[in-house]
């Protein structure tokens, strides 16, 4: 059935508070429509009818469920005003199944024009961009993905401004991230930039969240959402100068592997794995040798890299300069390395970034 995408719909991660029993005296949950902030977020919730509930947990934490008693809601927390240049991560659990009617997503407005935006980045039983009439504009690589682009049109339907016509822009991540443990980087502003370059322009910004939307459907998710490197306030619409967007994919043997992305020397950010193959992602502005070091080894412990990418250009773990974490030749870091690798601490170089 096709998902609602009316109203103010503001895009969130569901979560697992009924689900999980949150508790704890910063917590407050959200049965009825809401807006404001908290703990320095702006959060939206809205639904039309039904069960689902959204508890606003500490920074940028939040937690909800739904059922099929629902028929349509969306909440989560994010900024306002939005920014053009804004690069942020999430990270959590998404809830929910491919035969389930929900997305996660970016989501925003901006006025003059009027426009509603998406950034996909997972979705189940439903393509939100499925639109009839819309209008394809090509793809692009951003985060160590590929985003497909449509453009929307919306006619006398319930906006920021109450009801008007206004279009839609949608960038949907291919492959999507699918479902459970979820973490991601979006680097909004390659999305803007892409759209202008198709005539698709943003105006003013109003807010922005990273957000699920459930329709008729059941699901549970557990969000939290960060600004990364580089954001900004304001409606800048380029990122920040000499920007690198770096995938990291990586899986443990045992799970609880942690690794670290080092540039120059100096740690990007760190990851602890799970034991499924994933893609970790991370923006820096720095230059320099790029090492993924792996410093937590323990017995039943190891950790394989496949690659990195930096701005969607893949450099195979094969390709290395070195490895100092393999166990060759009776030794860690001994014989000529080359392998993905990781079985003891220590680090596979890739050259400079």
């Amino acid at each position: 059935m096709k998902l609602s995408i009316n109203n103010k719909s503001v895009f969130s991660s569901l979560v697992l508070a009924a689900a999980l029993g949150v508790s704890g005296a910063s917590a407050q949950t959200l049965t009825s429509n809401s807006t404001g902030t908290n703990n320095g977020f702006y959060y939206s919730f809205w639904k039309d009818s039904g069960n689902a509930s959204m508890t606003l947990q500490s920074g940028g934490r939040y937690t909800s469920q739904w059922n099929s008693g629902t028929n349509n809601w969306v909440g989560g927390k994010g900024w306002n005003p939005g920014s053009s240049s804004r690069v942020l991560s999430y990270s959590g659990n998404y809830g929910v199944s491919s035969s389930q009617n929900s997305y996660l997503a970016f989501y925003g407005w901006t006025r003059s024009p009027l426009i509603e935006y998406y950034i996909i980045e997972s979705y189940g039983s439903y393509n939100p961009a499925s639109c009839s009439g819309g209008t394809d504009y090509g793809s692009f690589q951003s985060d160590g993905a590929t985003y497909n682009v449509r453009r929307c049109q919306r006619v006398q339907q319930p906006s920021i401004d109450g009801t008007q016509t206004f279009y839609q822009y949608f960038s949907v991540r291919n492959p999507k991230k699918g479902f459970g443990n979820i973490s991601g980087t979006i680097t909004f502003a390659n999305h803007v930039n892409f759209w202008a370059s198709k005539g698709l322009n943003l105006g003013t910004h109003d807010y922005q969240v990273l957000a699920t939307e459930g329709y008729q459907s059941t699901g549970t998710s557990d969000i939290t959402v960060s600004a990364g490197s580089g954001s900004g306030g304001g409606s800048s619409s380029s990122a920040a100068s000499g920007s690198k967007t770096v995938v990291v994919r990586a899986r443990g043997v045992a799970g609880g592997e942690i690794v670290s992305l080092k540039v120059n020397g100096t740690t990007v950010q760190s990851w602890t794995l799970t034991t499924t193959m994933t893609n970790y992602t991370a923006t820096t502005s720095l230059s320099g040798g790029t090492t993924v070091e792996y410093a937590n080894d323990a017995t039943g412990r190891d950790v394989q890299v496949d690659y990195i990418s930096v701005n969607g250009s893949v450099r195979q773990s094969e390709a290395q300069s070195y490895n100092t974490g393999v166990y060759q030749n009776g030794a860690c870091g001994g014989g000529n390395g080359m392998s993905e690798w990781l079985h003891c601490n220590g680090a596979i170089g890739y050259g400079n970034l």
